[in-house]
């Protein structure tokens, strides 16, 4: 992605995600060895293929130039449809393969044995065939969603797809056992390998993709099935995960650099947002580690140490924000509660406490507007500038709370 995100707004727009391109042939020598990424480390079909599909992506928009922007009132709509569209052409795929498999089974069999020296080879070619069709549409389908969001893909800065592809396919360490896995979590997407979880994706594809057609005539049902359910999930995540990104964007279109200064603030308050309901989705575990992708090691594991389960003492910390900033503080907080179109009962406690902390009026009125426009667009519609939000006394603060 490129530095329009909400993080690159609010330090100034000019710091770029220090993410190390997936292959190191891709880059000059200096800088590949700089970001740890010399040639020869890529690892896996995977890891490759990402970045054959990522030059070719690159090279195609140099010619074609930039992507139509799609209207905020169909954002939402085009998204489900391309997903959809991918899903069917997954699904036929299987398929195909599921049928050359048995077809393949049924030949072999009906040769007693001698026809499985040409019949297997052509199995096994359908089934790598699948393997890497059903992986090129994913990722087509994943830079598709980022256009229509209007969240650009930089090819040479990958971070955030290996950081979302980990979370989707489940190659993190779901069994150590730690005392906050939310926060373990999020620690270990940051710190994430393009070529290690490219290598854990391969092997965990390919593995399904011969569990899938090993049996004939069941194959091709499950083939279909499976691969229909596994990219519509997919899309579906990375649908959700984009409209974070675009929802973040339009949050900070009008924040100034001097919100520099809160960004662990904010990222602590988003935290306890993603977290009231008692667990981090991908997209929001991938929208925390993108945010603390832009702060330094030091400040970072600070802020780290700091996600916690309550609030109490990052709201006290809140009132040292300038009163010029405020209001972006709050809108982004609101933002990242009605993202996923529902704000529940801790959430609204916790935009409560920020709003009488920061001197502003708490109002629901406005979160559901947020989450109709969520729910309807996929996209806010509405002017950030056009907030009804005015300082309050501290009286009347005393009486809301």
């Amino acid at each position: 992605m490129t530095d329009t995100s909400p993080a690159a707004v609010v330090t100034g727009g000019g710091e770029t995600l220090s993410s190390a391109p997936l292959d190191g042939r891709s880059v000059p020598g200096d800088l590949a060895r700089n970001l740890g990424m010399e040639e020869g480390q890529g690892r896996g079909w995977f890891t490759r293929l990402v970045a054959f599909y990522l030059r070719r992506y690159e090279a195609k928009r140099a010619t074609a130039g930039a992507a139509i922007a799609v209207d905020r009132e169909r954002v939402a709509d085009v998204a489900r449809s391309a997903i959809f569209r991918a899903s069917v052409k997954s699904a036929a795929t299987g398929a195909a393969s599921g049928a050359i498999s048995t077809a393949a089974a049924l030949f072999t069999a009906e040769t007693e044995g001698m026809g499985g020296l040409v019949a297997v080879p052509i199995a096994g070619l359908s089934i790598c065939g699948e393997m890497l069709y059903r992986s090129f549409v994913h990722l087509e389908l994943t830079v598709r969603l980022a256009e229509v969001f209007d969240v650009h893909f930089d090819p040479q800065r990958p971070a955030d797809l290996w950081r979302l592809y980990a979370l989707v396919f489940k190659t993190h360490d779901e069994s150590a056992d730690h005392a906050d896995p939310g926060r373990a979590l999020v620690g270990e997407v940051i710190d994430v390998e393009g070529s290690e979880v490219g290598e854990k994706i391969g092997v965990k594809v390919l593995g399904e993709s011969v569990a899938r057609n090993i049996i004939p005539f069941v194959g091709i049902v499950s083939s279909a099935i499976t691969n229909f359910v596994v990219t519509q999930r997919l899309g579906d995540t990375v649908r959700r995960y984009m409209r974070y990104q675009r929802a973040m964007q339009d949050a900070f279109a009008h924040a100034t650099e001097a919100c520099h200064a809160n960004l662990d603030l904010l990222i602590e308050g988003m935290w306890f947002i993603f977290t009231a309901d008692g667990r981090l989705a991908p997209e929001e575990t991938a929208t925390l580690a993108r945010l603390l992708d832009k702060l330094d090691p030091v400040p970072r594991a600070a802020v780290e140490a700091r996600f916690v389960e309550d609030e109490l003492d990052w709201a006290d910390r809140i009132e040292s924000i300038p009163e010029e900033t405020r209001d972006q503080f709050l809108h982004a907080l609101e933002v990242a509660a009605c993202v996923d179109k529902e704000v529940t009962l801790p959430e609204r406690k916790i935009l409560r406490r920020a709003a009488h902390h920061l001197g502003r009026e708490f109002h629901m009125d406005l979160l559901e507007k947020m989450m109709a426009e969520f729910e309807s667009y996929g996209v806010l519609t509405k002017d950030t500038k056009h907030r009804r939000w005015a300082p309050v006394t501290s009286d009347a603060a005393t009486r809301r709370e």
